[in-house]
């Protein structure tokens, strides 16, 4: 059943007819009226047969408007049943009762309509199982909240509502008293803000006096943090909490748990700074009765047309069982995670990325929850750049690599490991070639240089000075140059000369020891022992090569010649191929490139490089 506040009082006049008709006379007026009679001063209904009567002379009166009346119809329902109060002027409705007005809309199991103010009364009701139902539910746009008890004025849109809990961005809000205020802001007293859904959530900060800012932030006093309705000794001097869809900073609420052997904890819980479009930043940490503690930093950046990525870095005091307790251990671990894209028209000419994984070999069995992480015993992490020059043969490239066995608890890197390179070029070819080519012109050289660093260490040495004496450091470089020589067809001699140079900071000296003791069988065992020898040594050869090649083509035609054949002919191609190379030794051609050691009673000798 739906009414509308023009014809509100007819059907409510229509619905009420008394037993005595001298009731009816003593309480209202006739409503056809003496023309020239003064209209009561807030007439709720113009009656159409008073209105023919009073225009006697063609001209209407005007209506009448109080200034607190509602500027839109109030339409309201209930599957119960209505009760109309002429004298003050008050709809009563019960049972599923609903009110409209504009865009806000109220339900609840009993509703209280004041025609007068245009103010609303809602609360529920308890059934035969104690049970409180039909509870206040009031929405207006994308505002929503369920209550147990409200008071609101459509006209002035102020309210007060007890016992109402409100779902913000990320959390929940519990109040015991809420004053709503014109503008939609709300002041809460005695309330709580959690991520835990549950009616008596299991823990939350406790906020004596808030504001609340809908879609936008709550703003509060002095809070303390609440686990099992027991209060911790964790206060904050006041709070701040965005909870509108874009980024904004403000406090993120931790998570309540409980673990076997670390006992309760409070898990991600800190504090998140959007510090522009481009960056932001949170930093949060776990807690656990046990001593158990773990902080974490993260970043996300993006550059639109750029790049983006993401950064993490998470260091974990993990403690085991408590202290005195005989299985009690204390140990340190961290994880390291780095991602970073390019767009490809940032720069065309080169080229960045990263994805970095890196963790100790502990970190994820004491902090992870997933499966897939405590049955992964590999990781891999790369760093990679390159770079081309536009209109030139030279292109570098470089890379940073991790391979992390966390079984073994080894780490292997490669930091770094780069390259430049030229491609083949023809040097004493002319740009702009006058008369014939001669022979030199066809000779090509290119140029390639390598360097790495290696580090083969266990993890709990990396960030040790330990991590040095394991180092290995090397460069090398080469420049063969070529010519090709076609004296007839299908036959070539290609003579060239290979440059190559080797640097690196230390070298391994071989030697045969006849009086070498191996501790390990505890006897005299004649041997090779290996000497390391630090220091910078550049070692270099010069290799020439000659080498000839024969390659013709023989073609045959095979014919049948018998009457009636579908085949009439078979054409066949074979194509030999004969090679030679020959490259001299000449040991005055290399410097601390080889070298030769004995290794057996008899003197024979063997190279090594």
């Amino acid at each position: 059943m739906a009414i509308f506040m023009p014809v509100l009082f007819t059907t409510a006049l229509s619905a009420q007819v008394p037993e005595s008709p001298d009731s009816l006379r003593r309480t209202l007026p006739d409503t056809l009226m003496v023309a020239g009679q003064d209209l009561p001063e807030t007439p709720l209904i113009i009656d159409a047969i008073q209105n023919d009567q009073q225009d006697t002379a063609g001209v209407k009166p005007p209506l009448v408007i109080s200034p607190d009346a509602v500027d839109e119809p109030i339409i309201y329902n209930a599957e119960g049943y209505m009760k109309t109060d002429l004298r003050t002027r008050k709809v009563s409705l019960v049972q599923s009762a609903k009110v409209t007005y504009g865009t806000t809309e109220l339900t609840a199991d009993s509703i209280v309509l004041d025609m007068e103010t245009g103010s609303v009364y809602a609360t529920g009701r308890i059934d035969s199982t104690g049970r409180m139902i039909g509870l206040p539910v009031y929405k207006d746009g994308s505002e929503e909240f369920e209550s147990k008890e409200l008071t609101y004025n459509f006209k002035s849109k102020k309210g007060v509502i007890r016992n109402v809990t409100t779902e913000q961005e990320g959390g929940f809000l519990q109040s015991l008293t809420t004053k709503r205020h014109e503008d939609g802001t709300l002041h809460v007293n005695r309330s709580k803000f959690t991520t835990c859904d549950a009616e008596e959530p299991h823990f939350y900060l406790a906020l004596p006096k808030a504001k609340v800012y809908p879609g936008e932030k709550i703003v509060s006093g002095p809070a303390y943090m609440v686990v099992a309705d027991i209060p911790l000794p964790l206060i904050l001097p006041f709070g701040f909490f965005p909870v509108q869809q874009k980024r904004a900073s403000g406090i993120v609420m931790p998570r309540y748990g409980q673990e076997t052997r670390r006992g309760y904890y409070l898990s991600n819980g800190g504090y998140y700074f959007a510090l522009s479009d481009y960056f932001d930043l949170k930093l949060t940490g776990t807690i656990y009765t046990n001593g158990t503690w773990l902080a974490d930093a993260a970043t996300s950046y993006r550059l639109r047309y750029r790049f983006s990525g993401s950064f993490a870095f998470s260091y974990a005091n993990n403690v085991t069982s408590y202290k005195g307790m005989p299985d009690y251990a204390q140990n340190v671990n961290y994880g390291i995670s780095w991602n970073h894209s390019q767009d490809s028209k940032a720069n065309p000419g080169s080229r960045f990325s990263a994805s970095v994984n890196m963790k100790s070999s502990g970190y994820d069995k004491e902090n992870s929850y997933d499966v897939t992480d405590h049955v992964t015993t590999s990781r891999q992490s790369n760093i990679n750049y390159s770079k081309s020059w536009a209109g030139t043969p030279i292109s570098f490239s470089s890379s940073l690599n991790l391979n992390q066995d966390t079984r073994r608890k080894t780490m292997n890197l490669s930091l770094p490991r780069g390259s430049l390179t030229v491609s083949r070029i023809y040097p004493f070819k002319p740009k702009k070639l006058a008369g014939e080519s001669k022979w030199y012109h066809d000779i090509t050289t290119q140029y390639t240089a390598s360097f790495e660093n290696k580090i083969n260490t266990y993890d709990s040495l990396l960030f040790t000075s330990a991590v040095w004496k394991s180092m290995q450091t090397g460069f090398k470089h080469e420049v063969p140059l070529s010519l090709q020589i076609r004296p007839f067809n299908n036959f070539s001699i290609s003579p060239s000369v290979r440059y190559t140079g080797v640097l690196y900071t230390q070298q391994i000296h071989k030697r045969w020891d006849p009086d070498y003791y191996d501790e390990s069988r505890n006897m005299v065992v004649p041997s090779v022992v290996n000497d390391t020898i630090r220091g910078f040594t550049y070692g270099q050869a010069l290799v020439p090569t000659l080498s000839a090649s024969f390659n013709p083509s023989l073609y045959g035609t095979f014919s049948f010649t018998k009457k009636g054949s579908r085949i009439e002919s078979i054409r066949h191609v074979m194509k030999p191929s004969i090679g030679f190379s020959y490259s001299p030794e000449a040991d005055w051609l290399t410097s601390k490139m080889h070298d030769s050691v004995q290794y057996d009673d008899s003197g024979r000798k063997r190279l090594y490089s």
